[in-house]
């Protein structure tokens, strides 16, 4: 299951953009029949910004695959009185759940998770952090202890 981020958000927008650009230029094309320059030069220019966006589309699907992951708190039961808390992930590769203890919730806080439970996503993935950096957690946190 595919959750809404803002990466994801921002792609769909993207890719509506690179669609209307085709459709601009299929109007074009058949709009104006005869190649004169001033068409070659339009059309040269909408296929530049269409290969472009079609780039950065590329570009943000491995950070959207990265965003689409829960983590929550737990709360488990250890006395008649006594209860612990901590922090766990969850997420879906190839349509297989993949779930991940993070670590105390006294020890750690949400956005430390995130950063955690995305780091264990990427090692998941095969992606390397580094290259996926522009998360809405920012990265100049400590990254915790493996």
């Amino acid at each position: 299951m595919v959750h809404r981020t803002p990466t994801r958000d921002k792609i769909k927008q993207l890719s509506a953009r690179a669609r209307e650009l085709d459709d601009v230029l299929a109007a074009l094309s058949h709009e104006y029949g005869a190649d004169t320059l001033d068409l070659k030069a339009r059309q040269k220019q909408l296929n530049e910004d269409k290969n472009r966006i079609q780039a950065e589309v590329l570009a943000l699907k491995p950070l959207a695959r990265l965003e689409d992951l829960s983590i929550f708190k737990v709360k488990k039961k250890v006395g008649k009185n006594k209860f612990l808390f901590y922090w766990f992930a969850a997420w879906t590769i190839n349509n297989k759940a993949h779930n991940a203890y993070l670590g105390s919730c006294a020890k750690m806080d949400a956005e430390t998770a995130m950063l955690k439970a995305r780091t264990l996503k990427a090692e998941a993935l095969g992606l390397k952090l580094a290259d996926c950096c522009s998360f809405s957690v920012q990265c100049n946190l400590p990254l915790p202890a493996q």
